[in-house]
């Protein structure tokens, strides 16, 4: 490939000094910006070859700033796909250790329009293992090096809605603990997508989502059941807690929409629901002491969306944590009193998770030590339960759930027409005042 020499004349300030159309150099740019892409990946990076289109690539830049910033202004008035060398720019830069703080702005310029998801999952994707183990990468001092990796974009635009460089790192993990890569593909794309939707609608409204509810997976909602939360903020009805854990290995919380067809059977009946995540023992704790001050009232209800089994209940990501399970003992712990109070007597508390509701298990001894109605699985579910039903208690102060889960079992026996679909349906419930 030849040195690359721009057609137009482009000063130090990138303005143009002719009328020539940048349009008339879209071939120019997409030749250059695939050849070169194929000549530096067969390059050593310290040849002088690779020097040479390296220094190519630095003078065509303004070019291609140019031309993206002639599409951003254009997608102001028209929705259009960004030419696909405009993309691939952004992916070289980036590669090539040259994205400068124009480009950075202008890349977040392009994210704004609904573009380049695809270059930030790449790159998340790509360092998957190292926010994984963030946490002992902190604690390991020989590491050090690592840690300072060069900021990512995708952190970049994070911290321009407000979030930390901790912050970040927190999100970006809890989103790459699904194992399987190409539903954690889709879900980071989700993630993005929907917080780039709710600042569009309500600037600072992610984060604030984020702080006063621990909203981490903004991908498992619909946009508009986040911005109902958020504009919903300051509203002081009679409300009960959709509890989602942050811990989700396998994505099946992704694929659910049991939180909206929720809300709006709550909502039908007068009472609000708010969405809270929390990521372990103490956050959660933290989460629901900081409702009870904010709203000046006791919670009404809690479904509670996690994974489980028969004596426990996994809420965070941090396998280094012992803080990320709800065990059956830790209902015997000093802080038992202090949540009861949170709630109010006549409180329903719904644990959608497999295997909790076996006797003798997690559910039993949450409505034996907390005198409240609780209603689980004692098999493994699946998905969103086959039908929920939902009334106000005869004095109209709160509500009563009647809700029959989906199991692995049931969905088997259909395939395969050999049961009883009623004695698969494993939905038990402990009611220890009888009501």
């Amino acid at each position: 490939m030849k040195e690359f020499v721009p057609k137009a004349n482009i000063d130090k300030d990138g303005d143009r000094k002719n009328k020539e159309s940048l349009e008339d150099q879209k071939i120019d740019l997409k030749v250059f910006i695939r050849e070169i892409s194929k000549e530096i990946s067969e390059c050593e990076p310290d040849s002088l070859e690779f020097f040479k289109l390296k220094n190519s690539f630095i003078k065509a830049a303004p070019i291609f700033r140019e031309s993206i910033k002639e599409y951003i202004e254009l997608s102001k008035e028209y929705l259009f796909i960004m030419d696909s060398e405009k993309e691939d720019y952004f992916r070289l830069a980036d590669k090539l250790d040259l994205m400068e703080e124009e480009d950075r702005e202008i890349f977040f310029q392009v994210f704004r329009r609904g573009q380049v998801y695809g270059q930030l999952i790449d790159n998340i994707l790509e360092k998957k293992e190292f926010y994984l183990n963030q946490n002992e990468i902190e604690r390991d001092k020989e590491k050090e090096e690592i840690k300072e990796a060069k900021e990512e974009l995708l952190e970049f635009i994070l911290e321009r809605f407000g979030f930390s460089e901790i912050e970040v790192k927190k999100l970006i993990k809890s989103w790459l603990t699904i194992e399987d890569d190409e539903i954690a593909r889709w879900y980071v794309a989700r993630n993005l997508q929907n917080i780039n939707f709710l600042e569009n609608r309500e600037v600072g409204s992610a984060k604030y989502l984020f702080d006063n509810f621990g909203i981490r997976g903004f991908g498992r909602y619909e946009i508009h059941e986040l911005n109902k939360q958020y504009r919903e903020r300051e509203n002081m009805g009679p409300y009960g807690i959709y509890y989602q854990a942050v811990m989700d290995w396998n994505g099946s919380f992704i694929n659910s929409d049991n939180s909206e067809d929720l809300g709006r059977k709550i909502e039908k009946q007068g009472f609000l629901m708010r969405i809270i995540e929390a990521d372990g023992k103490i956050d959660s704790a933290k989460r629901l002491l900081s409702l009870r001050d904010k709203y000046e009232q006791k919670i009404k209800f809690m479904y509670v969306h996690a994974h489980g089994n028969t004596d426990v209940i996994g809420l965070g990501d941090d396998k280094m944590s012992s803080n990320r399970l709800f065990e059956q003992k830790d209902l015997k712990g000093k802080g038992v009193q202090r949540v009861k109070d949170l709630f109010e007597d006549d409180a329903e508390v719904i644990l959608s998770s497999c295997l909790t509701g076996v006797k003798g298990g997690l559910a039993e001894e949450i409505a034996n030590t907390y005198g409240v109605k609780v209603i689980a699985a004692d098999k493994p579910t699946v998905c969103r339960p086959i039908s929920v039903d939902i009334e106000k208690t005869k004095d109209g102060n709160n509500l009563e759930f009647d809700i029959i889960f989906n199991t692995v079992d049931l969905e088997v026996a259909e395939e395969r027409e050999d049961k009883k679909r009623s004695d698969l349906l494993g939905t038990v419930i402990y009611n220890p005042k009888g009501r």
